[in-house]
């Protein structure tokens, strides 16, 4: 296994408080990360993404002029001076689920939850640079939307939520999210314990989504439900 070694990657630090972005840099240092950016906001992010080369960017969301979820989208849709495959982590409190949702369609690499610590910022940034260099939801990118709700979703779930019911090949319950895999066709929505979809029904788990899925495994509610593992591997379309 090929060592890991702080110093050898670049990471720009987005947060537009003053004093977040500090100790999150003080944290860094401490772990032994030696090159390091920062920006107050998406806009002075993707003026330096035109600048430097950065192997992963921190964003938190809720900023002013370019916001987290607006500095995303334009990485991830080659539209900045990174690559579009530079590996993004979400800085997130977990309260909101449109936000969050957004950022799994966005395809961010890791979310880091606040508070922040030295281990768990160490983790996520391991776990989002090891992720593989590839995107699977280009064609959705345009579906995600970049605007930031300040309150918790009020949307409750209901028991009639869309299901897929006629398909011709094999249909599984799931009773955990670690029983997902690879290629499986979701028959339900997963949704939050506050009642906001994370994923619809009819979505098509790729590895990405799935170890998002973990990630997030405190505030999912965890129910049994179906999924589907199609020969054919089709997904299916509203």
């Amino acid at each position: 296994m090929t060592q890991f070694i702080p110093r050898d990657y670049t990471i720009l630090i987005v947060e537009d408080h003053k004093f977040s972005r500090k100790a999150l840099i003080n944290m860094l240092v401490r772990a032994g990360y030696e090159n390091l950016l920062s920006a107050q906001d998406g806009e002075e992010a993707l003026a330096k993404l035109d600048k430097h080369h950065v192997d992963l960017i921190i964003t938190d969301i809720n900023m002013p002029k370019v916001n987290g979820l607006e500095l995303v989208k334009t990485v991830r849709e080659g539209e900045s001076g990174a690559s579009e495959l530079t590996s993004i982590i979400a800085v997130t409190t977990l309260s909101d689920t449109a936000t969050i949702a957004s950022c799994m369609t966005l395809e961010v690499d890791a979310f880091l939850v606040k508070p922040i610590t030295v281990q768990s910022a160490q983790e996520q940034i391991k776990s989002a640079v090891s992720e593989p260099k590839r995107l699977y939801q280009k064609h959705l990118y345009d579906t995600a939307t970049t605007e930031v709700s300040f309150e918790p979703s009020e949307t409750v779930s209901e028991d009639n939520s869309p299901k897929i019911r006629e398909v011709s090949s094999q249909v599984i319950e799931i009773g955990t999210l670690s029983e997902l895999k690879e290629g499986m066709i979701v028959l339900e929505n997963i949704c939050v314990k506050t009642g906001g979809c994370l994923l619809k029904a009819g979505t098509k788990l790729n590895a990405k989504l799935i170890r998002r899925l973990n990630e997030l495994s405190t505030i999912i509610e965890v129910h049994s439900f179906y999924a589907r593992m199609d020969e054919t591997q089709l997904a299916y379309e509203d």
